[in-house]
């Protein structure tokens, strides 16, 4: 049975303890290990509430990141104080809700990580796990978290380039290189380049200028070929006209029509005078849904005995030149993209679980 000087003096090691010590001095501490041995503070300017501590073990953080092993115990300003009740390391540039996540799956907490988070928390804890080298860490809840994201409208492109960062780096090939396709397609690329590189925190620059380029590229093609077949249905006669039945210093009724037709439809597209694509606020999708759509009429066939222009309609014509358009539009993704995103599958575990059932495209 202990002595009661036993008692005092267990009572005192406690007292004087690191762990105690830091209690103590600092109310608001997160003890993420009660027998820690560092104090990291964050306390990123864009976070909305006061900095927080936590009490961590550095072993620990320096076995799951590499990062974090040079920062604590390499050459770096931040390695071990010379008074060890007071090791502190400040991060001023980590969000401390995201940090706070970071550590719980660090220090075995997993009861407070959640089965669902938001693309913005997703977004923020990779890129954290990114910064750290420390991504692998997350492969067990990364099935569940993906299932759970929902898909962001098209008009919503900086979520869809979140999403596109988030599957990146958890090795989801089969949703990046979904997003990637919407990106290119659905959105309208309206957003300013400085609000994109602002959101995402020159998250996927390279991807962001090929998506940027591709584009206006792709909708120029698709305007320039209404464009020149306006210009070839208003020549002279000294050049070759678009009515197949046409003669020299014929009637030009059926290309009449036919432009008619085309500026009256146009008009009521929005994409009269034809516009330059820059001045285009819709996606490559919704470009074409609006222009293959557009209804053309003939003069079809003149009298009883009269040739018959319906084969001068350009509708069709038109039609297979933007499915070629499309189907030429250049692939966002390069080689080493998905070689990038392949890897992170195998440093997830494989990769298998991931997406369980789906394939890439």
């Amino acid at each position: 049975m202990p002595s009661a000087d036993d008692e005092d003096l267990s009572l005192a090691e406690e007292e004087l303890s690191p762990s105690r010590t830091r209690s103590k001095s600092n109310s608001n501490l997160n003890e993420c290990d009660p027998r820690g041995d560092l104090t990291l503070v964050a306390s990123k300017k864009e976070h909305d509430g006061p900095s927080k501590v936590f009490l961590v073990c550095s072993r620990t953080l320096a076995r799951i990141s590499p990062v974090f092993d040079r920062m604590l115990y390499g050459s770096m300003a931040e390695s071990q104080s010379k008074n060890p009740t007071n090791w502190t390391v400040n991060l001023p540039e980590d969000d401390p809700k995201t940090l706070e996540l970071l550590l719980h799956i660090c220090h075995g907490k997993w009861q407070n990580v959640p089965n669902l988070l938001s693309i913005d928390d997703l977004f923020s804890l990779t890129m954290l796990t990114h910064y750290y080298d420390a991504t692998h860490i997350l492969s067990p809840w990364t099935p569940t978290w993906l299932a759970s994201l929902p898909q962001p409208p098209s008009t919503d492109e900086i979520h869809l380039y979140k999403l596109l960062w988030i599957s990146q780096e958890l090795g989801a090939r089969y949703t990046f290189e979904v997003t990637a396709h919407r990106l290119i397609m659905e959105c309208p690329g309206t957003t300013p380049h400085a609000d994109l590189t602002s959101a995402l925190s020159g998250a996927l620059p390279d991807l962001i200028t090929r998506i940027d380029d591709i584009r206006p590229r792709t909708i120029h093609a698709m305007l320039t070929l209404y464009a020149n077949l306006l210009d070839l249905l208003t020549v002279v006669d000294e050049k070759p006209r678009w009515c197949r039945h046409a003669s020299y210093m014929g009637p030009h009724r059926c290309e009449s029509m036919i432009l008619g037709s085309m500026t009256f439809c146009l008009t009521r597209a929005g994409l009269w005078p034809v516009p330059e694509a820059e001045e285009v606020r819709d996606s490559v999708a919704g470009l074409h849904r609006a222009l293959s759509g557009l209804v053309i009429h003939d003069i079809g066939r003149v009298g009883k005995e009269g040739v018959d222009h319906g084969a001068c309609n350009p509708r069709g014509f038109l039609r297979e030149r933007l499915q070629r358009i499309v189907a030429d539009m250049e692939d966002p993704l390069g080689e080493e993209d998905r070689k990038r995103v392949e890897a992170q599958g195998r440093k997830m575990g494989g990769g298998a679980g991931v997406e369980q059932g789906k394939e890439a495209c």
